[in-house]
């Protein structure tokens, strides 16, 4: 990526001030919850591919009709503007692992592959690492896409499916893990426990992609085992993560004592491929919205978070423990035109793009017994602070009550001060956040231009290889060829895939971001100061100011 000099006076002075300023506020969260606290479990459910628009919390004119999420909002907290610092799935989940943006990691457009480095440099950390430091038993379940490295491979692109993981859950912090490298839409068609294969990895070989005699679909051809059916995805984690539940239950009261535990649960919903079952836990499903298999998929993450609220009250833990609903990017408003609902709520744009309906997501948080007087986070709360999905890393050490370093989580901050509401809402938590796209994606490139339709019309996927060519193109020039945008009070600015200006809206008064004000003259002083930030930050070791406790 290049970066022109900025003015170093403007920028030595924005950087002082903000550092001086979130140092002061790192200082005061230290003390927040108080050193005789009692630590929470901690649930984060982590959605794939569910929109702003999706839940009926969100958007009213929805035509799923979600009723578990919507009662966990109305005796919890609802985030109006919560982000996911990237509109694709694999940077976002570093991001959120990690609390460093994604550029921070090996590429930056996220590690995709199986069988390679992963996306986490030397030295770097996840939130698993934190809380374990903290005595939490920590785990996590579902869709990583964020990389393996093997014990042994057999040749370029063979791993040996018999070898453990050398890189994987347990290297990241993780005491019992439960995951699909890449979830249930791309090969290896198999689960991996504490980083090894479940199954007789000698019956791996190649399944080809179509639909399977169990219901379920391979969408691309690889390597996976006989049996692997993805129409049972959902429900075998969440078992897989009760079991962890009780097994963790179980094994405090045998030891006589009270360690609290994470569990990092990554849903099958809604990505595809769309093979909702006829009925999981209890509720009917396969249908069950009239609409496609890919809105009955989002209405599987709803029938998820019910049954987990179900178990943890059953087991006596619901009150003590956090949870958390959100989502890994924006939706796909497949069904807008024919069914009439909106998978992003009226925002422009959609998974993959650096508008709203990229990066906006749904953000719940609960933690309490639905009453005001027995619950951290007041029931019925609406937040709209901008906060992102990478915050959680600062967040969850913070109630731990551990200091992750100078060197980790490096662009996140706690926003426990707004789930206990301590935060005025009137003064944002955060200065500044910046989000990107998927590759080949900015305000400019969501459609072929007519004198390139000739030479991408007849691909299988002709906007994706365009994206492709116009990425490589930026990249050809030294940069990322990605489109990135900062958002800093009520403003959004957007900058193409060489890094320049391309859009200017305030959100405040236009959420939709139809109107471009770039051009108008007394914007010029912010374009600079955002344009500065950007550099800054980009140059930056890290962002924020690291987590201090006062113990």
């Amino acid at each position: 990526m290049i970066i022109k000099k900025p003015n170093q006076l403007t920028v030595t002075h924005y950087c002082c001030a903000f550092v001086s300023v979130m140092i002061l506020f790192a200082f005061s969260f230290a003390v927040i919850l108080g050193a005789a606290e009692e630590r929470p479990n901690i649930l984060l459910i982590h959605v794939d591919d569910v929109g702003w628009g999706d839940y009926t919390v969100y958007n009213p004119q929805s035509k799923i009709k979600t009723p578990e999420i919507d009662r966990l909002a109305a005796t919890g907290i609802r985030f109006n503007a919560a982000h996911t610092p990237a509109a694709l799935c694999a940077p976002t989940r570093y991001a959120l692992l990690s609390g460093n943006y994604p550029w921070r990691g090996r590429y930056p457009a996220g590690t995709w592959g199986f069988h390679s480095e992963t996306q986490f440099l030397k030295g770097q950390k996840t939130f698993g690492h934190f809380l374990k430091e903290a005595g939490y038993h920590t785990s996590i379940f579902g869709k990583l896409n964020v990389g393996f490295v093997y014990e042994r491979m057999l040749g370029p692109n063979k791993p040996d499916f018999t070898s453990k993981l050398a890189e994987g859950p347990i290297q990241w912090g993780f005491d019992y893990s439960f995951v699909i490298a890449r979830g249930h839409q791309s090969p290896p068609y198999v689960f991996y426990e504490n980083n090894i294969l479940v199954g007789d990895a000698s019956q791996v070989k190649t399944l080809t992609e179509g639909r399977k005699p169990n219901g379920g679909v391979i969408p691309s051809t690889g390597p996976g085992l006989p049996e692997w059916n993805s129409v049972e995805v959902g429900r075998q984690l969440t078992e897989k993560a009760v079991a962890f539940i009780d097994n963790h239950i179980a094994q405090n009261k045998a030891e006589g004592k009270d360690r609290p535990f994470l569990i990092h649960f990554n849903s099958d919903g809604a990505h595809g491929p769309y093979t909702p079952p006829k009925e999981l836990f209890g509720r009917k499903l396969a249908g069950e919205t009239g609409m496609t298999p890919h809105t009955d998929m989002v209405l599987e993450t709803d029938v998820l978070v019910g049954n987990f609220v179900k178990v943890l009250k059953d087991r006596g833990i619901y009150k003590n423990t956090l949870i958390i609903v959100t989502s890994d990017n924006g939706g796909i408003p497949n069904e807008r035109e024919q069914h009439g609902h909106d998978a992003v709520g009226g925002l422009r744009g959609q998974k993959s793009q650096i508008w709203e309906g990229g990066h906006r997501v749904p953000f719940i948080a609960h933690w309490g017994d639905d009453t005001e007087g027995g619950s951290k986070i007041k029931p019925g709360t609406i937040s709209n602070q901008v906060i992102a999905t990478l915050d959680l890393a600062a967040t969850f050490a913070e109630i731990a009550g551990v200091e992750p370093g100078e060197n980790q989580a490096l662009d996140s901050l706690s926003i426990l001060p707004i789930l206990l509401g301590k935060q005025d809402e009137s003064k944002p938590l955060r200065e500044f956040l910046l989000v990107q796209s998927s590759p080949g994606r900015s305000t400019k490139n969501d459609k072929i231009p007519p004198e390139l339709k000739e030479k991408f019309q007849n691909k299988p996927r002709p906007i994706r290889a365009y994206n492709a060519f116009i990425a490589q193109q930026a990249r050809d020039g030294g940069f990322e060829g990605i489109g990135h945008a900062i958002i800093k009070n009520d403003w959004k600015l957007f900058l193409g895939l060489t890094d320049k200006p391309e859009f200017l809206v305030n959100l405040k008064d236009d959420l939709k971001e139809q109107s471009n004000l770039i051009d108008e003259p007394d914007n010029k002083e912010r374009i600079d100061e955002y344009k500065s930030i950007y550099s800054s930050v980009r140059k930056s070791k890290r962002s924020t100011p690291a987590l201090k406790i006062n113990k």
